[in-house]
């Protein structure tokens, strides 16, 4: 007899495993967990090993009865599931280096989510996503595939458009905001509202609030002069101007767009200084977390974990599966089919909005047409994403190259082809879909 949720975690030896255990068992009181099957390739078989040793401890600790096993068998994992989350990386943390090493050949930002780094990244990893979602729809799955894979935008409006299964992409970005206006304010995270809207990794808090109040202009001026951001994004004020002319709260991946010449100085001065692209470091993070791991006295999350990026992730995961599973409604920001929520935008596309989440699923709460300030942005990136898309799927190299054309992050025409080609040439290994010219 099922007495609680049954998870499967695709990408199950990543250093994020043990926060998205320590947040199932944070919460274990509002969902029960049952069973919790880790999942990785053979690669990855050694780091699932030593995350699944670590997690059982944390298990162990806290007292409760929660099942975790692991396979390399994917199909045999996405049986009788209630959720499936993906956390997987192709090619590994090598492939981010290459990935943010390419653009910066040329004179273009080279980071894994935004630019031409997230274009290649989207190739590699959308054919695993439907490769997955063709899983679960040979058996029959009726889970929620909860999308963490990044570029998170592409992924999720890949497996929104090219299959069946029931999917809601994630991010922490949102949820990193909204703590970090509760500290500011001194209120608990869930007396904080936003109407938020936009994309992944391209977003906005139109409206703020605390406990029904508008406090919109005192958290613009809180933020214009604060330069914290995520883990893995260079520090950079917004400044007075730039947040009264949008009067949003941006998320904190607009630097890439708004300050590019500067985001790219910063690269470069790192490469300069021998630290490498982010990837580089973050191996080394890696490399001292399992590390880490391996100590048979550690039996809950490390603090060194914070180091790697993903503040709130387990937060983030566990409430929406939380709350379509017991169908306790709450509201969050996730990435879902856009409808008729952002007018301008393809009804089809995945956006990123402030939605309702209950035993139905997630559907948006915000709708509206953007403002003029970030509209064309938006648009534009949309559009790159679209052609992405297309290109992942279909192995095309024009809808490829008119892909990173539109993406803003590439400086010109000449430019994208010479990344397009480099792309392709060293991700072969993980590209089938395209020829690639000798």
């Amino acid at each position: 007899m099922k007495t609680g949720a049954r998870i499967a975690v695709i990408g199950g030896g990543s250093s994020y495993t043990p926060e998205l255990v320590d947040g199932l068992l944070n919460h274990y009181e509002e969902m029960p967990v049952e069973q919790i099957t880790l999942v990785d390739i053979s690669d990855g078989a050694e780091k699932m090993r030593i995350v699944s040793e670590l997690s059982r401890r944390m298990i162990e600790k806290r007292g409760r009865k929660i099942t975790l096993d692991t396979t390399l068998d994917r199909r045999a994992a996405l049986k009788d599931r209630d959720f499936v989350c993906n956390q997987f990386r192709v090619g590994g943390l090598k492939a981010r280096a290459r990935d943010e090493s390419i653009p910066m050949r040329y004179g273009a930002i080279g980071q894994e989510t935004v630019g031409a780094g997230g274009f290649a990244k989207a190739l590699r990893t959308i054919p695993v996503a439907l490769e997955i979602a063709r899983d679960m729809e040979e058996l029959g799955s009726s889970a929620w595939l909860l999308n963490f894979t990044n570029p998170a935008s592409m992924v999720t409006q890949a497996l929104l458009n090219h299959s069946t299964v029931r999917a809601i992409g994630l991010c922490n970005v949102p949820i990193t905001m909204q703590m970090g206006i509760a500290e500011a304010f001194g209120v608990e995270p869930d007396d904080v509202g936003m109407d938020f809207f936009g994309l992944n990794h391209l977003s906005f808090a139109r409206r703020i609030f605390i406990k029904g109040r508008d406090v919109t202009q005192q958290v613009l001026h809180i933020a214009s002069d604060d330069n914290q951001t995520m883990a893995n994004i260079p520090a950079q004020e917004w400044g007075d101007d730039l947040l009264e002319a949008i009067n949003m709260l941006p998320n904190s991946y607009l630097r890439y767009y708004w300050f590019g010449d500067e985001m790219y100085r910063q690269q470069t001065a790192d490469l300069d200084a021998g630290k490498g692209t982010r990837a580089i470091r973050v191996m080394a993070i890696e490399a001292e977390l399992f590390k880490t791991y391996q100590n048979p006295e550690l039996k809950e999350k490390p603090p060194e974990l914070q180091k790697r990026g993903g503040a709130y992730y387990s937060e983030v995961a566990v409430s929406v599966m939380s709350s379509i599973y017991a169908n306790r409604p709450r509201e969050m920001v996730v990435n879902i089919r856009n409808g008729h929520a952002l007018p301008e935008l393809p009804e089809n596309a995945s956006v990123e909005v402030s939605a309702l989440i209950d035993g139905r699923g997630a559907r948006p709460l915000y709708s509206g047409l953007m403002p003029a300030s970030v509209r064309g942005l938006i648009q534009q990136v949309k559009a790159y994403e679209d052609l992405t898309v297309e290109a992942a799927v279909s192995g095309d190299r024009s809808v490829a190259l008119a892909a990173l054309v539109n993406n803003p992050l590439v400086p010109s025409v000449d430019v994208a082809e010479k990344i397009l080609l480099d792309i392709l040439r060293e991700n072969s290994g993980y590209l089938p879909q395209f020829e690639v010219e000798a």
